[in-house]
Parts: C-alpha cells; structure tokens; sequence
C-alpha cells in the first residue's frame, strides 16, 4: 500500500480516520510568487520540453501598424481622453478611428511580437488603467473601449500565439466586469467569460501557464458570481469533475511538484464556493494530512474546511490524529525557519570579519582647510542618537557575537537601572527589522491556516471555552475529543503570542523564542499535552487571505452581486462594434 493510500479512511465504518503521520517536504519557493510570474514560468517550461523533443514552438505573429508604433505617446494620450472625457463632441473622426486602431488592433499585435515581450507589461498596464478608470467613471467612450479592447485580445487568448501574450490577454477577459452598483460593492463578472475561459482550461494542448491563467480566472468568475447563475449552474457539473480531476491528480511530467500544488489550491477554492455538500471537508483533511502533499496545498485544504456550506459529520475524522498531523506541518515550518536563519547568521559572521586596511591608507594626505569637521555628539543639538544611528547596528552585531545570552540580559538591567537613576524611562522594544517581520508573516500564514481548519476562524482567543465553532474540525469533533482539542488549541494560541512578541527585536532574541516555541510543537506533534500557559495578547491575523489563492480582494460573505449596471451609451457612428460584442453592455 502507498502513502497515498494510507492517507485515506479507517477500515472500521463507524469511524474514518485521516492518515498517517506526514513528512512534508518543506517549500523550496516563497508562497508569495506572483501568478503571472508563475504562469510564465509554466509556459517556459513547456516550451523548453517541446524544443528538447524536437518540436519547435512556432507561434503566429499580428502585424503592428508603423504610424500608432511611431507616434505611440501622442496615440496613447489620445486614446486616454477619449476614454474619461465626458464631452467627446470635440473629438474628430479621424481621432476616433486612430483611437479605436489602438485599442483593438495595435495592443493586441503588440504583444504578440518576439522581440516586444520586455513591452508587454507597460503596454497592458496602460490600457487596463485607461479601461478601468473610464469603466469606474462610466464615461460615454468606457463601453466602446472595452468592446475595442476584448475584441482584439480574445483572438489572442484562444490563438495560437507566444504564452506571455495570451497569458496577459486571459488575465485581461478575467477581468471584465460590471461595476458594483455602488461603492465598496462587489463586481459582476460578464457570463461569456466563465465560457472563454473554460474553452482554454478545457483544451489540454495549450501549455501549462495559458491553462493555469484560465483557470485563476475561473476561479475569479465563480467567487464573485451567485450561486444560481445561469451560465455556472450550466457547466456547474463539468466544472466539478475537471476541478476534482485535478485534485486527485499527480503532476505531469516536466511539471514541478510545487506548481501542481499552486494550480490545486484553485481546485479547492472553485470546489468549495460550488458545492452544497460538506462532505467535501473529509476529502480536505485528507489531503492536509497526506505526507506526500506539500505544504501549499495541504495547508490550503485544511484552512478551506472553514468555508466549507455546513460542518463535517460529527466523527468523520480521527479529530487527534489530524491535530497531531497538523501540528507536525506547523513544526517542519518553524524548523525551516530556524535553519534559514541560521544560514544568515553564518553569512553575516563571515561578512563582519574585519579586512586589513588598505595599503593607501597609511599614506598621508593634504588636508583641505575647507573641510568642515563633524561635531561631536551632543553639541549644537546633536544627540547621541544620531552616533546609534551610525554605529548601532555595527556595536549590536559585536556584542551578539563576542557575549552570551545571559551577558546581554544582564548589560539590560544594568542599562534600565542606569537610565532609571538619570531620571530617563526605559527604552521601548525597537521597531523589528525586515527579517523578522518576514519570517513572522510566513510563519503566521501557517498558524492561521491551521487555526481556520480547526476553529473556523484564523484568529487568536483569550479563553478558549469561548469559542462556538460553525465550521473546521473542532465543529464536527466528538464529545470525547472536545476538551483534548481546546487543549491543543491553547498551546497553539500560546506559540502564536510568542511569535508575535514585539519585543524580539535582535535576530538571536527571535531566534530563541522560535527554539522554544519548537518544543511546544513537538510535543504536540507527538500528541502530548503542553500544560504551560503564557498571555495571548497576538492581534488576529494581517497577513493576508490564505483562502484567496489569487490574492484578490476577497468579497464580502452571504453578499448579493449588484444589480447589473446601465449599458454605456451607443457608439459614434464613426465607430465600428463587432456585432459579436455587444453582450459587454447588456
């Protein structure tokens, strides 16, 4: 039996049990990849696997009209007037026929070209700006532009052309939306987009990252659309089956382990906004618990169990047994943690290392009698301050390398003391510096996804008795496994206040609490209890969505979709509208 299957249910009926033990390979790459990069990369990748099998990538390429391309300043200034003026009676037929050029035909044979891919970003990143700003407005030009602008880049997104270009052209028909009716509001995603889309994920020739945008996109579509709009519930069911494929499926080959992973976290997230049905969360846990799952899509699961429609069946999982595997994922993290960091400080030992000084240094120089020489800290209103300013971080550096722990605590006292005596209050924690503050974000990305598997909610609570669990694990836990999971719960609580201590302030104070708080993760990994309990004054999580995997803006629960908005006014005459298009104003 492999370790997949282990991971899997209990024999016993009564009772299923989510697996084994895991070993989770720890990440090799930072969560926060953006997709487009990710996208790319996974086109790259096909195309390097096409060439090496002597399949050669040939892609079509749309011809750029010279006089926009010559003169693009002055086309792209006049393109941006047409769009967010309110009074377009000034603007000339021959401006407007340019204009719609632009947008429909220059943009998109732009971005098809070889040698223009270091173009694609500032091109797209001025037309989305431009659309957005007149569809924000609802400008006369706002629909004309985005009919102009979908018109071009759909034959792109579907055609044969290089991936950055229709990976760029995708992400852009993702986003076509009706403005929210008013502020603050959700947009309504226009239906021919979940087809488009779906059209590209569904066609298993195009590459990875071309599939992978699609399907970001469809992701998009479901999570700001009703459950009872038409054109989802019609593909509601083919849509299910391809996401639960890939769920269940391995990575293909020349596809990273972790990129799969990526790709799997929008299965869960397309899954959970679909389904009625919370047995789902027994397929979640699972796969949080398989040790042949990484982190990325383990983690995601178990925090999508909380916004899952109702709770698990009360016994479905092996409540223990699933806390115990959790917490394991949570310790490889810290000790990934501690092992980086180590590897800085062997870097930063090897940099401090003074150098001899330069030979030129011993020579004499001619003064020049204009210098002005520095002041000495503490006259003409310069503080002593300033001079830590300069060399703090030089003396900090010396002295965590020359003394112990326990020297340092004791030079603190005595520091305390002192100022305390000159009539001076004891400094405050200092501000924590950039690696601190990042590997704090990357562990407590951890603990809150964990947190929202268990309780429901990614947050920390002073009295655990407290909690009414709707949702995660602690939700569906027998009576019997209650008061062993509040208890789990508090350690957890308790290594979340300590990571989140604004008073480890050096990198070795950090480093310290982190050792300690590995043991409390040990022995809950071992499924122990951890009777110590310190202060839980850690504020609820900021580090962002980890149920988002788009990292979009997420939208308000159990809210309605706006009304759709009024349709734009009618084009110019001058202006020609695809008749194909004009379901973008209805």
């Amino acid at each position: 039996m492999t370790r997949t299957q282990r991971a899997t249910i209990n024999p016993d009926p009564s009772r299923a049990v989510a697996a084994s033990v895991p070993q989770t390979e720890l990440r090799r790459k930072q969560l926060g990849i953006r997709a487009l990069a990710l996208f790319v990369a996974l086109a790259a990748a096909g195309i390097v696997a096409a060439t090496a099998s002597g399949q050669a990538a040939k892609y079509d390429v749309l011809d750029v009209e010279p006089l926009i391309d010559d003169n693009l300043a002055t086309v792209q200034r006049e393109a941006r007037t047409y769009a967010t003026s309110r009074d377009l009676s000034g603007f000339s037929q021959n401006k407007l026929a340019v204009v719609q050029r632009y947008f429909q035909q220059y943009v998109p044979a732009k971005i098809t070209q070889p040698d223009a891919t270091h173009q694609i970003n500032d091109v797209m990143g001025h037309v989305r700006a431009v659309m957005d700003s007149a569809v924000r407005s609802q400008t006369p030009g706002a629909g004309n532009v985005m009919r102009w602008l979908y018109g071009g880049l759909k034959p792109v997104a579907m055609g044969n052309y290089q991936p950055a270009a229709r990976i760029n052209a995708i992400q852009f028909i993702a986003r076509l939306a009706r403005p929210p009716a008013q502020r603050g509001g959700v947009p309504r995603p226009y239906s021919f987009v979940l087809t488009d889309l779906k059209t590209i994920y569904d066609d298993a020739n195009n590459p990875d990252g071309v599939r992978a945008a699609a399907l970001q996109g469809i992701e998009r579509y479901v999570r700001y659309s009703p459950s009872n709009d038409p054109t989802l519930v019609g593909v509601k069911d083919q849509l299910t089956q391809s996401m639960t494929q890939l769920l269940e499926s391995d990575p293909p080959t020349g596809r990273d382990e972790l990129a799969h992973a990526f790709l799997q976290r929008y299965a869960v997230s397309i899954l959970t906004q679909m389904s009625t049905d919370a047995s789902l969360g027994k397929q979640f846990v699972s796969i949080s618990t398989n040790e042949d799952k990484p982190n990325l899509i383990a983690l995601h699961s178990a925090a999508a169990i909380a916004r899952l429609p109702g709770k698990m069946p009360e016994g479905d999982v092996e409540t223990q047994e699933v806390l115990k595997q959790w917490s394991k994922r949570v310790l490889a993290a810290y000790q990934a943690e501690l092992a980086r960091l180590a590897k800085l400080d062997k870097t930063t030992t090897t940099q401090g290392v003074r150098q001899p000084a330069a030979p030129e240094s011993f020579l004499k120089e001619t003064k020049d009698p204009n210098e002005k020489v520095p002041a000495v800290p503490g006259m003409r209103g310069e503080s002593m301050m300033e001079m830590d300013d300069m060399y703090g971080m030089e003396m900090e550096m010396d002295m965590d390398m020359d003394m112990g722990m326990g020297e340092m605590e004791g030079m603190d006292e005595m520091m305390g003391m002192s100022m305390m005596g000159m009539g001076m209050r004891p400094l405050a924690a200092k501000p924590q510096p950039a690696e601190i503050v990042a590997s704090r974000k990357k562990l407590n990305h951890v603990l809150q996804q964990v947190l929202l598997g268990v309780t429901g909610q990614g947050k920390v609570v002073e009295d655990v008795e407290s909690i009414q669990a709707t949702g995660g694990l602690m939700a569906s836990a027998p009576a019997d496994a209650l008061a062993a999971t509040k208890q789990w719960l508090t350690s957890l609580f308790e290594v979340t206040g300590q990571l989140n201590d604004s008073t480890l302030d050096t990198r070795k104070k950090y480093v310290t609490a982190l050792q300690e708080q590995v043991a409390t993760l040990e022995a809950l990994a071992e499924g122990k209890s951890v009777s110590k309990r310190a202060s839980t004054n850690a504020p609820v999580f900021r580090f962002g969505n980890p149920l988002d995997p788009a990292a979009d803006a997420e939208a308000p629960a159990g809210s309605e979709p706006p009304a759709d908005a009024e349709p734009a006014p009618a084009a110019p005459p001058a202006a020609t509208v695809p008749a194909d298009m004009d379901a973008l104003l209805n």
